[in-house]
């Protein structure tokens, strides 16, 4: 069972990933709205007025030179003064009075402020304070600061939650590898919330399944072997019959019955590999042999075999039936106009595919999960005319999985179904 990608905006993970990040930039937002808004024109406001009548309290001394520059040291601030008592500056990077009325000095780059004021004994002092860009450095600051904290925190939320939340990929692998029939699946329980919880009843029910199936096998296996006595006897007492129509229709459904129970030890000895032995062989030779066995049957075959020579560890018997299997299959279930039946190979970058390809009436995509069971078939009446147990495809599939190979099935694009055995790679081709 191919496992189909989930899309991403489906994910648990992503979903709590992208609220912890709508939460962090919805905070985010409002610490700076906050402070853009409320705290820095406030603090703009108040910082104003304290200069304002700092400047006033200032210049109401007449200060000289040497008062500036101790001013300038303990507040942080740069002073000129032009006037009768001459012109003086704590900074010769301090732009002239003129300039800064003509407008000249609004658009230094460090962002100070300009406060200008009238000493009374004349003259001019312009004050120039660098509170407003301490301020904005200051936010500034706390904004990237808040910003950075607020990144490591989603990190550190998303390594937490993707180690949290390991559980669900644990489970969700589970369930594929039980999907694909997998019944030795067991999720490893590392927590003891409720996910490891549902680790536990999954493990728990994988197990339940893993009996049953055990259970259903058992019997079919114990049934296998008591029918057979039974129909020894009734083969010995139809020799006593008296030769006619009756005797010829009860030993056909003796043999019938006797193919059914074959089938399923065979089934059965396959099991886990058992009852296989290999030998490096050329396969080319057994898919010609088997393909001229049908030959002759309408709709025909046609064989593709691009490579010269093919030699593969396979059990050249039991190979030989997975290939009649589904050629009979396929003649099977081909229809008046059908296609000749095709049989090809091709090389992988891990192995061989074997190809077997009908132009029938194909299998319902609601049926291709379930052709591999035993006693599963697509016609549900269980005509005779469609023949078999539905223990065919099963047979092949233990006899692929023996190999180390697989058995899967395509559907074929209009009508027909193809299927594919795929073999290891342990080969050696001659092109």
């Amino acid at each position: 069972m191919t496992k189909r990608p989930r899309p991403l905006f489906r994910s648990v993970f992503v979903k709590l990933v992208s609220i912890m990040l709508a939460l962090a930039f919805t905070l985010l937002a409002l610490v700076g709205g906050f402070f853009v808004l409320i705290v820095y024109p406030h603090l703009s406001f108040t910082t104003e007025r304290l200069i304002n009548e700092y400047t006033r309290t200032f210049i109401a001394s007449s200060p000289d030179l040497a008062a500036a520059q101790d001013a300038a040291r303990r507040l942080d601030v740069e002073i000129r003064y032009e006037g009768p008592r001459g012109t003086w500056s704590t900074s010769t990077q301090l732009p002239t009075i003129a300039d800064v009325r003509s407008g000249k000095a609004r658009g230094n780059p460090a962002g100070l402020d300009y406060e200008m004021e009238t000493a009374p004994a004349g003259g001019t002092y312009l004050f120039v304070w660098k509170f407003g860009q301490l301020n904005r450095g200051v936010h500034n600051k706390l904004l990237w600061l808040l910003l950075f904290l607020m990144i490591g925190v989603v990190l550190a939320a998303y390594a937490f939650q993707r180690r949290l939340l390991r559980p669900i990929r644990w489970l969700d692998a589970g369930v594929a590898d039980l999907s694909s029939g997998r019944l030795d699946v067991a999720v490893p329980v590392r927590t003891h919330d409720e996910f490891g919880v549902l680790t536990e009843a999954f493990n728990q029910m994988v197990e339940r399944v893993r009996q049953m199936v055990r259970a259903r096998d058992q019997l079919l296996l114990d049934v296998s072997h008591e029918l057979r006595s039974p129909l020894t006897r009734m083969k010995v007492a139809l020799e006593f019959l008296p030769e006619g129509e009756q005797r010829a229709g009860m030993a056909g459904d003796v043999d019938e019955m006797e193919r059914m129970v074959s089938e399923l030890l065979e089934l059965e000895r396959l099991r886990d590999g058992r009852g296989v032995r290999m030998v490096r062989q050329d396969l080319l030779p057994l898919l010609r042999e088997v393909a001229a066995e049908f030959r002759d049957r309408p709709p025909g075959v046609h064989v593709s075999l691009t490579e010269r020579e093919l030699m593969l560890d396979i059990d050249a018997e039991k190979m030989r039936t997975v290939l009649r299997n589904l050629l009979e299959n396929a003649f099977k279930y081909s229809l008046p106009d059908s296609r000749p039946v095709e049989l090809s190979t091709s090389q992988t970058g891990d192995g061989i595919v074997v190809r077997v390809s009908d132009d029938g009436p194909g299998i319902p995509e609601s049926d291709v999960e379930s052709i591999f069971e035993p006693f599963f078939r697509v016609d549900r009446s269980r005509s005779k005319s469609t023949g078999g147990y539905g223990l065919g495809l099963s047979i092949c599939k233990r006899i692929m999985e023996a190999h180390g190979g697989t058995i899967t099935v395509e559907r074929n694009a209009g009508r027909g179904t193809t299927f594919l055995l795929k073999l290891a790679s342990n080969i050696t081709v001659l092109a």
